[in-house]
């Protein structure tokens, strides 16, 4: 029986990445989550204590782990899944170009 390996539908690649992100909800600020992985187009994060419905739309912000202050103003996403290992979010104003 031959192995079935799911294609990746993802455009960008994945970075395995441990950043505090602070997440906004309707503008207000919800909790604090760290990542598991990032890419231009979108960002794990491992669980928190709120975790949203697919299709919830979010603003991520994120900051340096070393110095503790943002270093990428609020960018919005949208939540592609959510599970017990975490949440995925897309984000929505293209992608994330580059961080200072």
């Amino acid at each position: 029986m031959a192995y079935h390996q799911p294609r990746n539908r993802r455009r960008s690649e994945r970075y395995p990445a441990e950043l505090l992100v602070c997440i906004y909800h309707r503008g207000e600020r919800v909790g604090e989550y760290w990542t598991r992985d990032v890419s231009q187009g979108g960002i794990g994060l491992c669980p928190g204590k709120i975790m949203f419905w697919r299709g919830t739309r979010l603003e991520v912000q994120l900051f340096s782990s070393s110095r503790g202050r943002a270093i990428a103003r609020r960018v919005p996403a949208i939540v592609r899944h959510c599970t017990s290992r975490g949440m995925g979010l897309k984000f929505r104003a293209g992608e994330l170009l580059a961080l200072p």
